[in-house]
């Protein structure tokens, strides 16, 4: 039988080394949940933050199969291990393998380059995401991830932050983000489908990267495929390997 653990602090042990700002925002109780077989906390452990679930500890066929309840129709599986892996393919014959690339959680960033690259061709605007540009984000498909952690305004403005390049009246392109802990965020680059490479994306990131690091905060990286990645390393991020993830479909 799978459980829900109420304790963040039980997995701790689990997770200590797996530098995922993710469980970090869970192990600090700002988002998320987590489940163990029942008993067996201190062995394996399943952390949900948003739409990806960590698989951490000992590898167990029962809880890489298990669907949390009230779960998103769809989810990034992430295993600490080869083991886990294994046993998520086994667990579930229809999950789609991918890559994907993690970078340092350091500060190497050239502040200088950084500015330059927040400038945006002519007829767009840079700004902050306000009230207004929050709504506009959750009423559109492609940039809902933007502020989807957060459930309302009040939410976002109390622990998000992000940019947003504007068209006139109307949202093309932003980075916020996605999770958050004490020390930074991970952040979220979406771009509207027919705005795409302007360097709208880019100015954005960056504008969001010096905003954190002025506070003293990391903005973290992790590329869900290539584009991503060379995105980060046109930002000045340093990469810290591929690893394997898996996608799915769940019930609803």
């Amino acid at each position: 039988m799978i459980i829900e653990i109420k304790a963040p602090g039980t997995v701790a042990p689990l997770v200590r080394n797996w530098r995922e700002t993710m469980l970090w925002s869970y192990l600090e109780g700002r988002m998320g949940r987590a489940f163990a077989p029942e008993g067996g906390a201190a062995r394996s452990a399943m952390i949900c933050v948003a739409d990806f679930y960590c698989f951490a500890g000992a590898p167990d066929a029962e809880l890489a199969a298990f669907d949390p309840p009230g779960a998103s129709p769809s989810a990034v599986l992430v295993p600490q291990n080869a083991g886990w892996a294994r046993a998520i393919e086994r667990a579930r014959p229809g999950a789609k393998r991918i890559t994907r690339y993690a970078f340092q959680k350091r500060d190497t960033f050239d502040r200088d380059k950084l500015r330059r690259m927040t400038a945006l061709p002519q007829g767009f605007a840079l700004c902050p995401v306000d009230e207004k540009l929050y709504h506009a984000a959750r009423a559109e498909q492609w940039s809902f991830d933007l502020v989807s952690q957060y459930p309302t305004y009040a939410d976002y403005a109390a622990h998000g932050r992000g940019f947003a390049a504007t068209e006139g009246e109307a949202l093309v392109c932003g980075a916020s983000s996605y999770t958050d802990w004490s020390g930074g965020i991970e952040i979220e680059v979406d771009c509207r489908p027919d705005r795409r490479r302007r360097g709208l994306a880019r100015a954005c990131a960056a504008a969001l990267m010096l905003d954190q690091l002025a506070r003293g905060l990391h903005p973290s990286w992790d590329a869900a495929n290539e584009i991503s990645a060379h995105l980060a390393d046109t930002l000045g991020y340093e990469p810290a390997g591929a690893y394997p993830a898996f996608e799915i479909d769940l019930p609803v």
